[in-house]
């Protein structure tokens, strides 16, 4: 329980008289920014929430450390603002949130009682002087306007990162790309900014680019026109070629536009890929059937846009003329193989019959895969044509489970035991390390495809201990063990990913909660509900089915 006494400490610790931590901190101007500084045998707590706010906007810090808080400073004097943050003894007794409000008066950081009672409003950020904080790779992180302020000075455009920490590929992005020499040698005319899209303060930024998945890379303007995006991972070669290739021809959709409505092809595809890249499928298809496109793309945002058509109407024929014409169109590609899977599927989710033509297709495929996957590196290559997403390193063991889907769809019992156990042997062999955690973590799917859970925990485990201040590892092991009704071993791991986790704080109390239900701990399950319920972001759009689990747990207990 010793995380769930950590947060109520630091829920009531606010209202409390005389406290430990009170007037450890000091904050001043320097350098055109705020800077807090703390006192010997305390430290600012890095994990806790921690903001600059005005009219109910947050601002979060520019520099977050143990030693030192960092804030961007409002334009205007005599308006009011609050301080956020949370302060512990250093032998970890107590950790105490901290508000404080604020004006600026004269250039000088006051207390809002010391000076006449102001409108709360939203800041304007302040361009500085002052040095803003990047990450090992160079991205200036969470502070877009001194980006933007910096890049008009420059005369560059901005490569902005939008992902998070638990997002497989974003971590691949990280680790395996930002950090190669064919990477920084592409991108060293841009200014490059990471957004972390889990903090409130760049929510803002995800709307109006209508960012709808992660990892989104995008080349702005200074001003924020938008002049390319990309979705997804890919090897640092390719993704290198990707920036290289969009370098030569960066238009604003509104000018790409123009050159559509006169017929050029390159602007229509270029349009096509764009809204593929922002899952806009209907506007994707729109482009890609005025050139007739025969690429993967178009085929995975057709069949996408036809399955989400069928949902909302509740008729599948459409999407299944969809499934058949790819079926056809790449005879034994990937994209045919799967289309085909697809169409098995539909057909049994709406307890049909099999066709005969079907049949015929799901049993030429099976006899294609069985040969394709008795090599890698044919395998391999057959997987990379698929220009969608880039598999490395699995593409054996995902054309290995395209085989055996087929042959599901097919009743054929003896070989889907085959295939299970070279999806085994195919996965046990996969050279991974927790220096690559997004390969890692993109990885456990297929231990659960091969059945093997214990393998997926003991690599779980080995990204925990090579990163334990991270709530990342401690909530996939909470969702593992969730996942294989192990609550005693989810408890502890629920728990510490509630403790480090700012950035999904809220998601990890309601896996706490339904965790402390199952163990019958009522009473604590209860506390940790109303602890979500009091959080700032419950009532937030994204977070509706969390609200709703929430509620009605309470409900239940």
């Amino acid at each position: 329980m010793k995380v769930l006494g950590f947060i109520l400490t630091l829920l009531i610790a606010a209202s409390a008289f005389g406290r430990l931590s009170d007037g450890k901190a000091t904050f001043t101007v320097k350098d055109g920014k705020i800077v807090g500084a703390i006192q010997k045998g305390f430290h600012f707590n890095r994990e806790a929430p921690a903001a600059f706010a005005m009219k109910g906007v947050e601002i979060a810090p520019l520099v977050k450390e143990e030693s030192q808080l960092v804030f961007a400073m409002p334009t205007k004097e005599n308006e009011a603002f609050e301080l956020g943050f949370y302060v512990c003894d250093d032998k970890k007794t107590v950790c105490e949130e901290q508000r404080i409000t604020y004006v600026i008066s004269g250039g000088k950081l006051k207390p809002a009682s010391e000076v006449k009672k102001a409108e709360v409003a939203k800041p304007e950020v302040k361009a500085t002087a002052g040095k803003v904080h990047k990450n090992s790779h160079g991205f200036i992180e969470n502070d877009l306007e001194a980006a933007k302020t910096l890049a008009a000075k420059l005369k560059k455009n901005l490569l902005v990162d939008y992902g998070a920490p638990w997002c497989p590929a974003c971590v691949r992005l990280e680790t395996e790309v930002f950090g190669t020499k064919a990477f920084k040698n592409v991108t060293k005319d841009f200014v490059l900014v990471a957004l972390n899209a889990d903090m409130s303060v760049n929510k803002p930024f995800g709307k109006q680019y209508n960012i709808k998945a992660i990892p989104t890379v995008l080349i702005l303007k200074p001003d924020g026109t938008e002049l390319y995006r990309a979705l997804d991972f890919a090897p640092a070669d390719v993704y290198a070629k990707r920036i290289k290739d969009a370098k030569k021809n960066l238009q604003s959709a509104a000018d790409l536009e123009k050159l559509a409505q006169a017929g050029d092809q390159k602007a229509i595809e270029a349009l096509a890929v764009s809204a593929y890249n922002a899952l806009d499928m209907e506007t994707s298809v729109k482009w890609y059937r005025q050139i007739d496109s025969k690429s993967d793309r178009f085929a995975s945002a057709e069949t996408q846009l036809a399955s989400q058509q069928a949902r909302a109407d509740k008729k599948s024929d459409e999407y299944l003329a969809i499934l058949k014409k790819w079926a056809d169109l790449k005879p034994q590609s990937f994209t045919s193989v799967t289309a085909t899977n697809e169409w098995a599927e539909l057909l049994k989710s709406e307890k049909k019959d099999l066709p005969a033509d079907l049949k015929e297709r799901l049993k030429a495929n099976t006899e294609f895969l069985q040969n394709l996957t008795k090599s890698k590196a044919d395998t391999i290559k057959w997987v990379e044509a698929w220009d969608v997403s880039p598999m490395a390193p699995v593409e054996r063991a995902e054309a290995l489970s395209m085989w055996k889907a087929s042959a599901e769809a097919l009743g054929q019992k003896e070989e889907i035991v085959k295939i299970q156990q070279e999806l085994q042997d195919e996965v046990r062999s996969l050279k991974l390390s927790e220096k690559r955690p997004g390969e890692v973590m993109a990885t456990l799917f297929y231990f659960r495809q091969a059945g093997l859970p214990e393998i997926e925990e003991s690599w779980l485990l080995k990204l925990e201990k090579e990163n334990p201040d991270s709530y990342v590892p401690h909530m996939k092991l909470a969702s593992y063990y969730v996942r294989n009704k192990a609550y005693d071993k989810a408890l502890p791991q629920a728990q510490l990913a509630v403790e480090l986790g700012e950035d999904l704080r809220l998601h990890n109390l309601k896996t706490l909660a339904e965790i402390q239900k199952e163990l019958k701990q009522k009473d604590e399950a209860k506390k940790t509900i109303e602890i979500a319920l009091a959080h700032p972001q419950v009532k937030e759009d994204r977070f509706k089915e969390v609200l709703k689990s929430l509620e009605q747990m309470k409900k239940d207990l």
